[in-house]
């Protein structure tokens, strides 16, 4: 009643006159609350009349028109009113058509309002008034129109054709008015043109709608209007239309996606046996096409002139017509065919009525099969029955040139699709048939198997049109013949022509490259068969002569493949064009550019010279895998080296964003169609990994990114200083040192000099040069080079060959030095361009990590051996050391809007500079200790030197042992030079230390100097450890013979290894209280670093020392001293080095007392992070990995200490994993997961992150996911192979935390149930969740799993408790975050992990033996979790109270301190597809068990399925239900088929259950489940082959008890369909 009222105060504001009567009958209808209809109809009559005064009068004047959209907003205001409460309905309308008439004549008044006001030329209305008021008008006629048809499809009864007409009309209005925002237009048009399509697809008339459509764009130029006007009133003002604009205009309908998908969906849901008939339908109209064209030529012949009145003469164009007929007609038809389905079941019927269609258009393409030149001319003669001569005037040649052009696009596009849907026609019928219709066809493969080739000993040439006739003329031979008369001087304007030639080209290219490989199958063979066999000279000869034969078949149809090859790729200039077009824009215009013009929308017709490039472009990367089979040719080599140069060009975005930020939303809010640009084309396709298996690519692509780097280096840093370089070799390293320390702001930096003139003027002239707008290169700015480098980080780099990962080193080392000097040479410039030129640098130390570490992955020995023996000198390693140390100290006085994203990068450079110490010094440690290992005693008159002539003498041994001697040698020097560099800075880091205090800007240098040193010193030592832990066992042998060497490079790799331990023991003072020492400081104790003995290791009881800075400590968790803090995981990532070396072969160690200290520091850190009640920043999970690393070392040494002495701090430590697993768990909300689901979850295919890893740091949610990944594999290493007493322990531990048992506090109870709110755990609880799926993962042995198998039973009922206090329908609503400690654990997360753990043990039968009440709770556990979720309801938070439970359940509201900010859908599919899981696997390891609780297994599957039911729009928008998407449906309806196939697949157990499964399904599907609405159509057929499976388990007898239960009804009907179609669609009846 509300809506009603609100209706009526609208049209009182509007309708002054009409005041009285109005507010009558409000006041009756609200004290009879009934009679609606007569209301409505009382409302609108006065708003007709006027309508129809509307009608008689002049509506030139503006007042006028504005009165007339006042009305229409009524109108529509009541009609929208009328729709929403269902005041008509047909089958209860007692009036006796009387309203159903007058509905048709509200409906005929706006229609026929409509046609005037189109009528409405600009002489009767000035230009400004149209402009303005035409739209608004438009608007309200279309929406009353759509209003309308949801009333009653009978209100337009059959005047379907005037709709269509009045959409085209409106549509051509567009060029007239040109208007700044045409989608105030658009969009109501192609709604009423979807909701046309959809209306009639329901009716299932799809067929009519679509035929009148195409009815409707002919009579947009008729010539016949005695026989046509009386269809359609709105002919006579649709005929006044503007010749130019029109076909394009009326395209836009055809070139919406929505509208295309609605025709889609609806040609999809017609059924099989009516998809020949349609094609009928579609034959017959276009022969009237053809028709409609041929007299269209004739009476501009002026053959037929004398029948047409002058009027319609002058209207006539030959040139709209052939653009009508090749940019709309062809649209849709072409629509129509690639949705149409061809199964098993419609084949035999299509057949033929697709032959029968290319009969229609045979008589037009047979002409251009003749092998003739005159061939187009014979084929234009016969489609429009007159010649150009007689059509038009010479000065209109070339437009009528332009305009043939049509013609070829609709037939073209007419015969490629009957083509291909007769292929699927042919693969389809029976193998007598199809070969029949494959001979008819020319088809030569989709009917004929191996031995049919085999047996062959004639091969036809097809041709592209063997349909048509045979043989038919080339198709090489057409395409230069049509580019040559009508494309050639007429680029522009005829790209879709262009663009379907190029379709044709590559459909031949794969008929041909099928052929060639079958051809060159067979040769093989017939070579086999010559050499095994022996033949006589008869036979002998025929072999030979097959095979020649066969080499020159094969010759020619590579021919053939080349030169169509060669004109696909013609092409590419206009891509290159189109490329450099955008690039010599500003970044602005660059910007609106891309988003406007310089993309494509995927219509065939619909590319023009802006979007040709593009699709183009998009055709030719689509294609590669057929195009590069060619690429060896010399003819293409060229060619297919263009293709890779624009390859990586077009994939650099162009615009002012990231590299990794990739259009998502490619369907406009407007209602545009998907569009896509060359860059997103590029992306794709350097994603997908098949590209990297072609030759071609795989030898050429990395000279091509050479090259691009080259060019760049050319362009920002200018020919004096790259033109000398030679990027084919390494940088002469003594060079570039010499360079770097003679820079001004190195001297300057020795000698303490701060700005002075000469600076500044270098200064000046940095800032100039960096001002300078750069030429209009395809790489011309330092974030392009970025991009590029970016690029070359995130490819795949397994197809690059020994020789391409030197390349690309080259230039990345060449590239990294320049950055360096011309950071230096702007010492002062404190702009953009420095920060620009730092992450630049950033850059080139990331790539070369990741070339690097792509060499060690893929083992490649040549290359990584070429690569690093740049490192044989002391040069290179003082090089990466020093360029890093120079640029950080020159930019710590950047300016402060650069200042944190450069503290942000400077860490990840840090990073990546340490990882390639790391990759050197394993390498040259590999190769040293394989030697050693292996051999039995070094060569004896080996001193660490050697010289030519000693080589001489050596025995063989030593010639291996002189190579590995080497590796030693530079690991020596490597070493030598680190232990320089922290000797030298040594003395000064110990004074600075002893004025250092927090918060002192001045020490941040001599911090961020430490952490730099100390990451070096780490990535050193981790490369060590990596080398030995790869000989995994031999350890034990190899330390003894490391030990026994007396080498000098070994015994120098010691001694700086000691230097390395004393600096970063001086270094941890800094993180003590002052004056405090360390309980066992290493200084008194160096001695003792080379006597440990690792069974000797006492971890001494975890109590947070109170020499600890705590103050300082606690700062670093809140985000203060970022450089402190890096600091401290360098070292404590170096302190890890330093265990595992210890573990492999006794090195350097540090004291027990010093270990313990770490120890204690890690869990300080740790247990602070889990008891803040607020979230750290996000930097700080980042850092914090040095501890956690730490942690994972000391857990690899507890299987060789002695557990009851250590027993203690292994539990602590557990139970320190626990507390900090549970709080990242807190942390991540809903997003958190178990590491199993993470796996399985993980995709293979090559992800859109481009992987950047220095921009994690800025994204607290990755670096939470990254430290949660440490601690598990801190864990897991904990739990590899430990002690009967620590994996009791560990056990104990989990317990404690499942129960929700605090410490040894028993009281204290971390688990309890809610009210409305739903329960509370604790962050401890759900790290033991996530620690014992880590057990049962990892946990491996026969005393392990016999541990776990006696505790088992205690877990599972520990899962159920949890799962017990949590249910409730909160779980499905997100939380906000609130700071209240773990409170803000999230319930949900934590139940998913539950089952998740409950489907892993139920999975492993033969393992864990669970009880009989065990698998009847995880039975009911599904159904507990989503027994209410269809009363659901979608919050609008974030609210402090929102009631979300049926409106009778007054009490289920969200207390005040539980902030909802709305139902998680994703969440939702997890859950549904995690119970699934669970209910399949109890199903599939548990039969017996689950037959006996049979009843609660049928009680959570009906729950399950109730969820699939469609919720009703009107409670969804009115009411605020929640309601899966179409999408999400069909997920969840896919985990559930699993269910009942499973059902199915143990049958044996649960026949005679089947039949309950089945009923459940067909009474919800029947609309008598909870919102008796039944289940959507996408979301069944997702479902039914399950329903299928259960349909197959049931016995005759279970389904006719069925049929007698249901009685007469709908689920009757069901289960008689269900039958049926299971017969034709499932059922295995033996045949093949």
């Amino acid at each position: 009643m509300s809506y009603l009222v609100i209706c009526l105060q609208i049209h009182l504001q509007v309708v002054g006159q009409f005041q009285i009567i109005t507010i009558d009958l409000v006041l009756t209808v609200q004290k009879h609350g009934s009679h609606y209809l007569i209301f409505f109809v009382q409302l609108l009559k006065p708003l007709l009349l006027e309508m129809d005064a509307y009608m008689q009068s002049n509506l030139a004047a503006r007042v006028s028109l504005v009165d007339v959209h006042c009305t229409l907003k009524s109108i529509n205001s009541l009609v929208a009113s009328f729709v929403h409460e269902k005041v008509y309905v047909r089958t209860e309308d007692i009036s006796e058509g009387a309203c159903l008439n007058f509905l048709k004549k509200v409906y005929n008044t706006v229609i026929s309002f409509a046609a005037k006001l189109f009528g409405l030329s600009e002489m009767d209305i000035d230009g400004k008034t149209r402009k303005e008021m035409f739209p608004l008008l438009a608007k309200e006629l279309f929406l009353a129109v759509g209003h309308f048809l949801d009333i009653e499809n009978d209100v337009i009864g059959s005047d379907l054709i005037s709709l269509w007409l009045m959409i085209l009309s409106y549509l051509t209005s567009l060029s007239d008015l040109d208007l700044p925002d045409q989608s105030l237009m658009i969009s109501p048009i192609l709604d009423l043109g979807c909701q046309l399509v959809n209306l009639y697809s329901a009716l299932r008339q799809v067929n009519n709608s679509i035929f009148t459509l195409c009815k409707a764009v002919r009579l947009l130029i008729t010539h016949h209007h005695e026989s046509e006007t009386s269809c359609t009133r709105f002919f006579a003002y649709s005929a006044c239309l503007s010749n130019e604009a029109t076909a394009a205009s009326v395209a836009v309908l055809l070139g919406s996606q929505e509208f295309k998908l609605a025709i889609h969906h609806a040609i999809k849901s017609i059924p099989e046996g009516q998809a020949s008939e349609l094609i009928q339908q579609l034959t017959a109209d276009v022969s009237e096409s053809m028709e409609w064209l041929k007299i269209g030529c004739s009476v501009t012949d002026g053959k037929e002139i004398e029948r047409l009145h002058v009027r319609d003469h002058r209207m006539l164009s030959i040139h709209k017509q052939l653009e009508l007929l090749g940019r709309v007609l062809s649209e849709i038809y072409m629509v129509l065919l690639d949705s149409l389905s061809v199964t098993a079941g419609n084949c035999i019927l299509l057949g033929p009525s697709i032959k029968e269609l290319v009969s229609t258009i045979y008589p037009f393409i047979c002409s251009l099969g003749e092998k003739c030149l005159d061939g187009v001319n014979v084929f234009l003669f016969s489609v429009m029955g007159t010649t150009s001569e007689n059509m038009v005037a010479e000065n209109e040649k070339e437009k009528y040139g332009i305009s043939i052009q049509w013609i070829f696009v609709f037939l073209f596009r007419l015969y490629m699709s009957c083509r291909s849907l007769y292929r699927q026609v042919i693969s389809l019928t029976p193998p007598i048939t199809s070969r029949k219709l494959s001979l008819a066809m020319g088809d030569a493969f989709t009917a004929y198997t191996g031995r049919d080739w085999m047996e062959k000993s004639v091969w036809t040439d097809d041709g592209y049109f063997s349909w048509i006739i045979n043989p038919s003329l080339s198709l090489l031979d057409l395409i230069h013949h049509i580019t040559d008369t009508y494309i050639k001087d007429n680029i522009e304007d005829c790209c879709p022509l262009i663009y379907v030639l190029h379709i044709m080209a590559l459909q031949r290219l794969v008929d041909l490259s099928r052929h060639r490989c079958s051809l060159e199958y067979l040769l093989e063979q017939n070579k086999k068969l010559m050499q095994v066999q022996k033949f006589d000279d008869a036979d002998l000869s025929r072999y030979t002569k097959k095979d020649r034969k066969l080499k020159r078949r094969i010759l020619v149809l590579e021919q053939e493949a080349v030169q169509l090859a060669d004109f696909v790729l013609g092409y590419l200039s206009l891509v290159a064009n189109n490329h450099s077009s955008i690039l010599s824009s500003d970044d602005t215009f660059c910007e609106k550019k891309a988003h406007e013009s310089n993309k494509w929308d995927f219509g065939i017709c619909s590319v023009n010279k802006k979007s040709l490039p593009i699709a183009i472009w998009w055709i030719i990367c689509q294609n590669i895998d057929i195009l590069c089979i060619y690429a060896d040719a010399k003819k293409l080599k060229k060619k297919f080296k263009t293709f890779l140069t624009l390859l990586i060009q077009t994939s650099l975005p162009c615009l002012s964003k990231s590299f990794q930020q990739v259009e998502k939303h490619k369907i406009e809010k407007d209602g545009q169609p998907k569009k896509i640009s060359l860059y997103q084309i590029s992306q794709g396709l350097l994603k997908d990994s098949t590209l990297y298996d072609h030759k071609f690519v795989r030898r050429n692509l990395s000279s091509r990114f050479c090259h691009a780097l080259e060019n760049l280096a050319l362009l920002l840093f200018g020919n004096s200083s790259v033109s000398d370089r030679n990027f084919n070799s390494f940088p002469v390293w003594s060079e570039v040192l010499s360079t770097l320390d003679n820079s001004p702001a190195v001297v300057s930096g020795r000698r303490y000099v701060k700005h002075d003139s000469a600076t500044r003027s270098i200064s000046n002239s940095c800032n100039e040069q960096s001002s300078m707008n750069p030429t209009a290169l395809p790489f011309k700015t330092v974030k392009d080079c970025k991009s590029l480098l970016n690029l070359l980080c995130w490819m795949p780099k397994g197809f690059l060959s020994s020789k391409s990962f030197s390349k690309l080193a080259t230039c990345v080392l060449h590239l990294d030095q320049l950055v360096v000097a011309e950071l230096l040479l702007c010492q002062r410039a404190l702009s953009s361009y420095g920060c620009e030129l730092f992450q630049l640098f950033v850059t080139c130390r990331r790539t070369l990590k990741n070339i690097i570490m792509a060499l060690c992955e893929e083992n490649i020995e040549a290359s990584l051996s070429s690569l690093l023996s740049v490192a044989e000198g002391s040069y290179f390693i003082t090089w990466l050391f020093k360029s890093v140390s120079a640029v950080t100290e020159l930019l710590d006085t950047m300016s402060e809007d650069c200042i944190s994203d450069y503290k942000t990068k400077k860490f990840s450079l840090m990073d990546h500079t340490s990882y390639v110490f790391f990759a050197i010094s394993k390498y040259q440690f590999s190769q040293a200790v394989d030697f050693i290992g292996n051999s039995e005693q070094p060569c004896k008159h080996f001193s660490g030197f050697v010289s030519d002539q000693s080589i001489l003498n050596e025995p063989p041994l030593c010639f291996n042992y002189l190579k590995d001697s080497e590796a030693l040698k530079s690991l020596s020097i490597i070493a030598e030079s680190l232990k320089e560099q922290a000797e030298s800075f040594l003395c000064s880091l110990k004074e600075a230390l002893g004025i250092a205090q927090v918060g002192i800007e001045e020490e941040a240098e001599n911090i961020n100097k430490m952490s730099f040193l100390v990451s070096c010193f780490g990535g050193f030592l981790w490369g060590l450890a990596s080398a030995l832990n790869q000989l995994g066992e031999k350890c034990g042998e190899l330390k003894t013979k490391l030990l026994r060497w007396k080498s000098e490079p070994l015994s120098k790799i010691k001694l700086c290894t000691n230097v390395f331990v004393d600096l970063i023991s001086d270094v941890l003072h800094m993180f003590l209280e002052k004056g405090q020492q360390r309980r066992s400081d290493p200084d008194s104790q160096s001695s003792d670093k080379f006597d440990y003995r690792r069974d000797s290791l006492v971890f001494n009881d975890l109590v947070v020392l109170p020499c600890l800075n705590k103050h300082l400590l606690l700062g670093l968790l809140k985000g203060d001293h970022p450089d402190r803090a890096v600091l401290l995981r360098q070292l404590l990532i170096t302190y890890s080095a330093i265990l595992r070396l210890n573990l492999r072969v006794g090195g350097p160690l540090l004291s027990s007392g010093m270990a313990s200290l770490i120890i204690d520091m890690s869990q300080f850190l740790l247990l602070e992070l889990a008891n803040s009640v607020e979230s750290p920043p996000p930097f700080t999970f980042v850092w914090l990995d040095g501890a956690v690393k730490y942690l994972e070392e000391v857990g690899s040494h507890f299987p060789f200490t002695d557990s009851a002495l250590n027993e203690n701090v292994y539990g602590k430590l557990i139970e320190l994993h626990l507390r900090g697993i549970g709080k990242c768990i807190s942390l991540q909300g809903k997003s958190a997961t178990l590491e199993s689901h993470e796996r399985e979850s993980s995709s293979k295919i090559l992800h859109d992150d481009t992987g950047l890893s220095e921009s994690f740091l800025s994204h607290g949610s990755h670096c939470l996911d990254e430290l949660k990944a440490r601690l598990r594999m801190s864990f897991s290493v904990f739990i590899k192979n430990p002690s009967e007493l620590q994996l009791m322990s560990a056990i104990e531990a989990i317990e404690k935390a499942l129960v929700g048992v605090q410490g040894a506090h028993g009281r204290i109870y971390e688990i309890t149930a809610g009210s409305a709110n739903g329960g509370m755990v604790s962050s401890t609880v759900a790290g033991g969740i996530d620690c014992l799926d880590l057990l049962l993962e990892h946990g491996s042995g026969r005393k392990c799993l016999s541990v776990i198998k006696r505790h088992i039973r205690g877990f599972v009922a520990a899962l159920f408790n949890i799962i017990l206090h949590l249910q409730s329908p909160l779980i499905f609503y997100r939380k906000s975050v609130s700071n209240e400690g773990d409170r803000n654990l999230d319930p949900g997360s934590v139940v998913l992990m539950c089952i998740e753990v409950l489907t892993r043990v139920s999975g492993k039968h033969a393992l864990f033996q669970l009880d009989l009440c065990h698998i009847g709770q995880s039975l009911r556990i599904p159904g507990a979790l989503f027994q209410e979720f269809h009363q659901l309801r979608i919050s609008e938070g974030p609210v402090s109270s929102n009631t979300f439970l049926d409106e009778q359940n007054h009490n289920s509201t969200v207390s005040m301190e539980y902030h909802v900010l709305g139902l998680d859908q994703q969440f939702s599919i997890n859950l549904f597809a995690a119970c699934c899981r669970l209910l399949y696997s109890i199903l599939k390891h548990h039969k017996s068990e689950c037959e006996r609780c049979i009843a609660v297994l049928e009680e959570s599957v009906s729950l399950l399925l109730h969820c699939l039911e469609t919720v009703d729009a009107d409670l969804v928008v009115q009411k605020g239900y929640f309601s899966w998407e179409i999408q999400e449906g069909v997920k969840c309806a896919g985990f559930l088929r699993r269910i009942y196939e499973e059902i199915r697949q143990q049958k044996d157990v649960f026949a005679g259950h089947c039949y309950k499964f089945l009923s459940t399904y067909i009474w919800v599907f029947s609309g008598y489940g909870p919102h008796k609405t039944g289940i959507r159509r996408e979301i069944d057929e997702a479902l039914k082959p399950g329903v299928y499976a259960l349909i197959d388990a049931c016995s005759a007898n279970d389904l006719q008890y069925l049929h007698t239960v249901f009685g007469e009804g709908p689920c009757r009907n069901t289960l008689a369909s269900l039958q049926r179609d299971y017969k034709l669609n499932f059922q295995y009846e033996g045949k093949v």
